[in-house]
């Protein structure tokens, strides 16, 4: 056992913040803040042949008791390499491709790892996998590696999740807040830090109650538009009019409300394109003007919107946009609820 951890090697993939965490508190029991620079490495695993991290993870450290060795992406990028090969990795009887073939010149990692020096930490780190995936396989089996998946948690666990978080932040945070925060934010962990440090340092000792997140947190409304867009998405036109309606009492006039699902649903539309054009997700961000943690979600959107949904969407909003401000409509409110019905309608298939 060496700085607090018993095993040489680490596998941690999952939800981003959830193993960002866990990265750290691995880092901090290998005794990283210690370490000189030329024993700590990040090394991208897209980037990344096996001689190179075998190089790495073999060398002693130097005046230090161990070297750190983080490689971020190098399970995903085999994932993606054997998944556009899927259909040439199968055999004539339908079965997969053997796991040397699937692993390519990967296929020694695993047998590697019980060789390396004692004083070797590798962490492996990753976002979401595929249980099929031929790395996260291989290593499974190897008794010197730990695999930790850390998916972002929901429904009740989620709430439970929050009402952690909030502790550890040293407040409390009742249900009714719990449940506003999470309908806002869903299980973006990272947003939902963030607001939990602004709204733990707001409430100053006290519980933090519904009218609290309602008053402090940030985007708001962009999350309340991405949450009534994904609602439409899924065909839930009731939980889309309850989000709008409350952005309706919070002020919000309905050319704004109607100007942000159109922005939305431009994103939709761009990530759509982009993602269809094979751009890394991780090259996203900036190519559709939004923060990281905004384009996972983004993306995941535009997989469950085929384009004639999204041409039929924005023809709708368009049409609904120009009687409002033509003074087509009577009521603001029913032509909000006539225009969540008709976004959230199952779309026309082909037969």
């Amino acid at each position: 056992m060496l700085g607090g951890i018993t095993l040489p090697a680490h596998v941690i993939y999952g939800d981003s913040f959830l193993v960002s965490e866990a990265l750290k508190g691995l880092e901090r029991e290998a005794g990283a803040d210690g370490l000189l620079e030329a024993n700590r490495h990040q090394l991208n695993g897209g980037q990344l042949t096996p001689p190179e991290l075998l190089a790495v993870c073999n060398a002693l450290p130097f005046m230090d008791a161990c070297r750190l060795v983080v490689v971020t992406g190098l399970l995903a990028t085999l994932e993606r390499r054997t998944g556009q090969s899927r259909s040439r990795g199968r055999t004539t009887a339908g079965r997969s491709a053997p796991a040397g073939r699937a692993l390519g010149a990967w296929d020694g990692l695993a047998a590697a790892i019980p060789q390396m020096p004692d004083t070797t930490r590798l962490f492996l780190v990753d976002h979401a996998l595929a249980e099929s995936n031929p790395l996260l396989r291989e290593l499974k089996g190897v008794t010197q590696v730990q695999v930790q998946h850390l998916p972002a948690p929901t429904g009740e666990a989620l709430a439970r999740y929050v009402k952690g978080l909030a502790q550890q932040k040293g407040a409390s945070i009742s249900p009714a807040a719990i449940k506003t925060l999470t309908d806002l934010v869903d299980n973006d962990l990272w947003t939902l830090d963030r607001e939990l440090e602004k709204l733990s340092l707001y409430a100053a000792g006290r519980g933090i109650e519904e009218k609290d997140v309602q008053e402090l947190v940030s985007q708001v409304r962009e999350a309340s538009i991405f949450n009534a867009v994904d609602a439409m998405i899924d065909g839930r036109p009731a939980v889309a009019l309850r989000l709008l309606q409350q952005l309706r009492q919070d002020g919000a006039a309905l050319p704004y409300i109607i100007g942000m699902i159109e922005r939305q649903l431009r994103l939709v539309a761009l990530a759509r394109y982009w993602s269809e054009q094979r751009v890394p997700q991780q090259e996203l961000a900036g190519k559709l003007g939004v923060p990281p943690f905004a384009v996972r979600k983004t993306v995941e959107q535009a997989r469950r919107n085929p384009w004639p949904d999204i041409d039929r969407r924005y023809q709708r909003l368009l049409a609904a946009d120009l009687a409002i401000k033509t003074g087509q409509v009577e009521s603001e409110d029913l032509a909000l609820e006539l225009l969540v019905a008709d976004l959230a309608a199952p779309g026309r298939r082909s037969a």
